[in-house]
């Protein structure tokens, strides 16, 4: 999207400019987000919820599943993590994982030794003896292994999200704007799948953002990153999944039951309530794009 110059073109006719900002989680994200000096962002499912429970965002479009890793040097079982300690980016993706996990073994919170730690001091604490484990976000997970290879990747889950998200006052104002980049968002997916060369071209482009951020050399494991990009983007089977429509959102499925986790744990109030959360998914302005764009964008798989 960065690189799209038909999406700075449209902009531009509209009278907008889009800058991208690299962080290193959703938390951070939110914070400038609630400080209005961010307008939108491309954040994870637990942060979103949060964001979203306390009516600030609007979460206009789906960007991607992505997966979370549980990695150590010793442990090779979730149930011998207690009394362990444990590291995690605090308040992201990786966190609420960690916690998720706990609980589907049997156990909780207070079995294991909480370190929250950025994902950057993760990998220098498990080789100097700080922690005996780790949660966080791929590809980070799959590379510390590689870097490492004494360690191993215990569990891994597929069920996050990453949600692209407005700031509601903005969004309400600016839709043009909003729906020239879901515009951008899904050429750029189109353009991915389109050849090997263009994934290829994607993770080397990532890698040199990440490493604005990050001290990992993302730029050796171009392989892992392909991988998992090909797994992870939204949209590979059909386009329309960059709609969070009513088949994310129902009752009992994996976000409905991720926000009463969250609830649960304390990092969103008990007071709230799903169908709050739920009417800050716009399941229209995405769709709206998809089919204004297919007359002109034959890809766009039905």
């Amino acid at each position: 999207m960065k690189r799209d110059d038909l999406f700075q073109q449209e902009l531009k006719s509209i009278g907008y400019k889009v800058v991208f900002y690299p962080f290193m989680k959703g938390e951070d994200i939110n914070h400038f987000m609630k400080k209005g000096l961010l307008e939108g962002s491309v954040i994870g499912d637990m942060p979103t919820l949060k964001m979203a429970s306390e009516g600030y965002i609007d979460v206009i479009s789906v960007f991607n599943k992505g997966s979370v890793s549980l990695v150590s040097r010793d442990i090779y079982r979730v149930r011998d993590l207690k009394g362990k300690k444990v590291a995690y980016p605090y308040g992201s993706i990786a966190h609420y994982y960690l916690l998720r996990i706990l609980e589907e073994r049997g156990m909780s919170e207070n079995d294991i030794r909480h370190v929250p730690l950025d994902t950057g001091d993760i990998l220098n604490a498990v080789r100097d003896g700080k922690i005996d484990a780790f949660t966080t976000f791929e590809p980070t997970a799959t590379v510390y292994t590689k870097i490492d290879p004494t360690l191993h990747t215990i569990n891994r889950s597929f069920s996050s999200y990453g949600f692209f998200n407005i700031r509601k006052d903005y969004g309400e104002k600016h839709r043009e704007a909003v729906k020239t980049i879901i515009a951008a968002q899904i050429r750029a997916m189109l353009w991915i799948k389109e050849s090997d060369k263009n994934l290829n071209m994607a993770s080397r482009w990532m890698a040199e953002e990440s490493a604005k951020i990050v001290p990992i050399p993302l730029n050796k494991y171009i392989k892992e990153l392909n991988t998992l990009c090909s797994e992870d983007i939204s949209g590979n089977i059909n386009i329309y999944s960059i709609v969070p429509g009513r088949g994310l959102l129902s009752h009992g499925g994996d976000i409905s039951k991720e926000f009463e986790f969250l609830k649960k744990v304390g990092f969103i109030p008990k007071d709230r309530k799903w169908e709050d959360v739920i009417k800050h998914f716009d399941a229209h302005t995405a769709l709206d794009v998809i089919k204004g764009m297919k007359s002109h964008l034959a890809k766009i798989p039905q």
